[in-house]
């Protein structure tokens, strides 16, 4: 499980940096404007999610000697480091115009996400394959979130200090070497953890040249895209998946701006609480092991919801009220303790360690249902039901994006150099990121408790006591 989850690190290094400072990059190195470069990576985001099911398909049909999985993992992988390298290394020649930049970003953005398809869905799909045990999957989906939470840790939340830390004379971040320099050292570290990955796994290259397969037809696609929309089992968990993360999308983004302009927190204080969401989530993505195995992965999933969005509600409580208020401090004894920050940051790490038990255990469910689908059709298509989990998560991210841009100009936030926000604007925007995003969370929790599989149901079809049951 562990040898197999490090290939997420290159996955979290190569995505968490592009989020994190692809936008930064953009603009403040390159000099596009901020509406072309947010038109060149939404582009890709949604090309991403469009390619998701296709890919699904044709790795579930591909027939090959080294298996269904390891050459799109391969050639997906190092296609995604050499692509991720030009994405910070632009050639001289696209920089003279801002017409050409732009087009020169639109297309290696398109190429990079490609190759983060071609490796990233083949790669869910072996973890579904590696591990069949009902608890340990969850296991295994919990290692490899952890190992992305490292991975993170370690790569991109480091990488103001590692390679952003010369701002003395001019701002770091529009320095182009800065880039260039992280996307170099990410890259070469992500093409190790893709190349382990593969020898590591290689047992499970199963020869697919004798397997049972349909063929990768634009009819077999459209086949596969209707068997698991009329999946009922998959539906709650793709439902489910889509409303809650755009609820942890909204929080996601928003929780920035309230570290910035409501809690005002110092640079140490921003590092501290961004961490600590990080270890939260490593933290429960550990535990949904444990919980699924006491409770059930639809128990685990409750306790997780619940714990994540409660945590969200007491801070709304405490700070909307006024029962504590930014930079209050406590004073005991000789030590001044500073009281807001230690709660906020508490609550939040609260908040994502419960979004940390739920996201493996989700994933662990849709490798459940694409169990019994197989036992019922006697067809696998582990890649086309983790290419439909991906696409709900990236769907649910892009309507998450959408919803932030509206909710930042429905509370009043000001945008301009210098500008200080209104006291009332700083309470709506709390508002909305403490309360209205949870909010949304909980209502997802509405639709799993109709999830029907469990342990036992999944164990009475392997022995085929269950027959066929409808889907």
């Amino acid at each position: 499980m562990v040898r197999y989850s490090v290939g997420e690190c290159a996955n979290s290094l190569l995505m968490n940096s592009i989020w994190g400072f692809a936008m930064l990059y953009f603009t403040d190195a390159l000099g596009l404007p901020h509406s072309l470069a947010g038109i060149a990576m939404a582009v890709a985001v949604f090309w991403d999610a469009v390619s998701d099911p296709v890919t699904g398909h044709i790795t579930d049909n591909t027939r090959s000697r080294y298996g269904r999985r390891h050459p799109y993992i391969l050639g997906g992988g190092i296609a995604v480091v050499i692509t991720f390298l030009f994405l910070w290394y632009v050639p001289a020649w696209f920089k003279t115009s801002e017409q050409s930049l732009f087009w020169y970003l639109v297309i290696i953005n398109l190429l990079q996400r490609t190759a983060i398809t071609v490796y990233g869905v083949p790669y869910v799909a072996l973890g579904f394959e590696i591990c069949t045990d009902y608890d340990g999957r969850v296991k295994l989906q919990g290692i490899r979130s952890a190992m992305n939470m490292v991975a993170n840790l370690l790569g991109p939340a480091l990488a103001w200090s590692l390679f952003f830390s010369n701002n003395e004379t001019v701002r770091a971040t529009s320095q182009e070497e800065n880039y260039m320099n992280m996307g170099l050292s990410f890259a070469v570290v992500s093409l190790a953890c893709i190349l382990y990955v593969v020898l590591a796994t290689r047992k499970y290259a199963r020869d697919s040249r004798e397997m049972t397969l349909e063929g990768n037809t634009l009819k077999g696609f459209l086949r596969d895209m209707r068997e698991i929309a009329a999946d009922s089992r998959a539906r709650y968990v793709f439902a489910f998946m889509v409303i809650i993360s755009i609820g942890i999308s909204m929080v996601s983004t928003l929780q920035m701006y309230l570290y910035e302009h409501f809690m005002k927190f110092g640079g140490i204080e921003k590092s501290i609480a961004h961490g600590g969401t990080m270890i939260g989530f490593l933290t429960g993505s550990l535990l949904g092991g444990i919980l699924a195995h006491k409770f059930e992965k639809k128990g685990a999933v409750y306790f997780a919801g619940f714990t994540s969005v409660g945590a969200n509600f007491i801070l709304g409580g405490l700070f909307l009220t006024g029962i504590l208020v930014p930079g209050q401090s406590l004073s005991f004894l000789s030590w001044t303790i500073p009281l807001a920050f230690v709660v906020f940051a508490s609550f939040q790490a609260l908040y994502w360690l419960g979004n940390g038990i739920m996201y493996p255990t989700v994933t662990s469910m849709v490798a459940d249902v694409s169990e019994m689908h197989e036992i019922e059709s006697g067809i696998n298509k582990d890649g086309a039901y983790s290419a439909i989990l991906s696409f709900s998560q990236k769907l649910a991210i892009s309507i998450g994006m959408l919803l932030n841009g509206y909710a930042l100009t429905f509370v009043g936030f000001e945008t301009g150099t210098g500008v200080v926000q209104r006291p009332e604007v700083l309470w709506n925007l709390c508002g909305v990121t403490l309360i209205v995003g949870p909010m949304i969370s909980l209502v997802s929790l509405a639709l799993i408790r109709f999830y029907p599989v469990n342990r036992a149901l999944l164990n009475e079809m392997r022995a085929g006591r269950a027959g066929r049951i409808p889907l």
